[in-house]
């Protein structure tokens, strides 16, 4: 329990590259009961039970190393959209992460396992326009602390953590570095994604006027920020498909759609499929 304890403290504080983690002690405990939710542990034997979720039995031959591209690919997407409630809901369902075998010793297993999921979630931070020199100075204090600890179980519970901030810094850090404009707008659709988005409102949140804030919109990411919010949605869209039973109609309208056909019609000219079809293409993998 004192190496967990000390290793938290550790997370939620440190300064190694000027800046405290972006994570308190209480989110990565309500991670860690999210994950478990429904059972009677403390809070020490959750996080033992968690890890060896996230631990991926290597002799279980029969995963694929298309199935484990496919989960990396899931979690890099709410990584990249600056998304941790995505993230995590992702996880819980598609538990356990998968691992690459690189040893049959366990704590060398996690080492290595760790600094290849620090290298797949620091690409899909910089795909959410994270600096690279912030994504490197994250994934390395998870790097280091797993190689400083003794602890296998401990090394595979820094997985969590270690994509959780890099999210939330996507989310609060990538755009407004160079683009505060843009990442006001981004912010904002992402937080009110079930109402209408039109470009008033948006522009009154911000603080300037429609002309402006759509020419520096299109000036500083390349898109529109109509096209940037449909992606939005579209991508929501797939994930409550993947990792919920909602029904469409649900789903349109909880990412802002105007109606179940205008979700249908959108979400084929960007995928190739229906919601429908989408969901059970999934399915059909399973």
């Amino acid at each position: 329990m004192d190496d967990l304890d000390a290793d938290v403290d550790f997370l939620s504080g440190r300064t190694d590259d000027g800046m405290s983690s972006l994570l308190t002690t209480q989110e990565i405990i309500d991670a860690i009961r999210y994950m478990n939710e429904g059972t009677e542990e403390d809070l020490f034997s959750q996080a033992v039970t968690y890890s060896k979720h996230m631990y991926f039995i290597a002799v279980n031959t029969h995963i694929t190393s298309r199935e484990i591209a496919e989960q990396y690919e899931g979690f890099s997407s709410f990584i990249s959209m600056g998304d941790a409630e995505g993230l995590l809901r992702f996880i819980r369902t598609n538990m356990p992460l998968m691992e690459v075998h690189t040893s049959d010793d366990p704590l060398l297993q996690g080492r290595t396992a760790i600094a290849f999921l620090a290298s797949t979630c620091a690409q899909a931070a910089r795909n959410g326009g994270l600096p690279v020199a912030r994504c490197y100075a994250i994934t390395q204090d998870y790097i280091k602390l797993a190689n400083d600890s003794i602890n296998e179980e401990l090394v595979h519970f820094l997985m969590l953590p270690m994509m959780l901030e890099l999210t939330k810094a996507v989310g609060t850090e990538a755009h407004a570095y160079a683009h505060p404009l843009s990442h006001h707008a981004i912010t904002y659709a992402r937080s009110h994604l079930g109402e209408p988005l039109d470009g008033d409102s948006v522009a009154e949140a911000c603080g300037v006027s429609r002309k402006t804030l759509c020419t520096r919109f299109k000036q500083e990411t390349g898109e529109t920020f109509a096209s940037y919010v449909r992606k939005l949605r579209v991508e929501r869209a797939r994930r409550l498909l993947d990792t919920t039973d909602h029904e469409v109609s649900q789903i349109a309208y909880e990412t802002g759609f105007s109606s179940q056909s205008h979700l249908q019609t959108v979400f084929k000219q960007m995928t190739g499929y229906t919601p429908r079809e989408w969901r059970m293409r999934e399915e059909s993998r399973i």
